[in-house]
């Protein structure tokens, strides 16, 4: 799923999320998109895999866990 903050957490407070894929890019430009809308909410993720690419960017792919 491609989209704003607000629609992805709309989306993980009704659980229909399983998986993040995150690209890491080693830039650092003091503000941004947020990846999902701040609210309260605690989400546990695993990790799952990382991959490090020679530019120095770095994907991870997390599973959502369920609430206990």
């Amino acid at each position: 799923m491609m989209g704003g903050g607000e629609i992805i957490a709309s989306f993980l407070d009704e659980g229909e999320i399983d998986e993040f894929s995150i690209h890491v890019i080693p830039i650092l430009i003091g503000e941004g998109i947020p990846l999902i809308q701040p609210r309260h909410r605690s989400i546990s993720l695993k990790l799952l895999s990382t991959k490090r690419f020679p530019d120095g960017v770095v994907h991870l792919n997390y599973r959502v866990l369920a609430p206990r």
